[in-house]
Formats: C-alpha cells, structure tokens, sequence
C-alpha cells in the first residue's frame, strides 16, 4: 500500500529555554496556516511529533526529526496518514 506524503512544509515554531517546541503556524502547498492549539505531543524515534488544529478546526500532524532539523506533514485532512 503506498502512502501519500503532505509534502514539504516550513514551519515558525517557539523553541523555549528547556528545550519545548511549540508550532505556531505553517506554510504548505502555498497557504499559509495559523496554528490555533497544539494536542497530543511525543516522540517516534529521531521524531517529535505534534497534533496540531488549524483555524478553520482543520487538524494535522507535523513532525520535527531531530537529526535534520527539517519538519513534514504526517498527517493532512483528506490524504490520510502519510509515511
């Protein structure tokens, strides 16, 4: 079964002094999204993982891989789960 990608994504996010992370919006296939509250947080493997809703009540999940640095969409309304 092959999965779809959400694709690249930059995201502004609040790094605070012990080292949390806090989304705060994002820009993906050339909308931007306004972060309006931050769910469920955790880790999967060299991944911090975050449940995010967007205005609108549109809900996604990014992912922040501690090695690279770089963000991705795991999670995109309509596409399902993505790898």
């Amino acid at each position: 079964m092959r999965r779809r990608s959400g694709g690249p994504v930059v995201v502004e996010a609040h790094f605070d002094e012990e080292g949390g992370i806090t989304p705060r919006r994002f820009a993906w296939r050339g909308s931007s999204f306004q972060v309006e509250g931050v769910g469920r947080r955790w880790r999967e493997g060299d991944e911090r993982c975050f449940a995010i809703m967007a205005a609108g009540g549109k809900t996604f999940e990014l992912r922040l891989n501690d090695k690279t640095l770089c963000w991705r969409l795991s999670r995109v309304p309509g596409m399902g789960w993505a790898v």
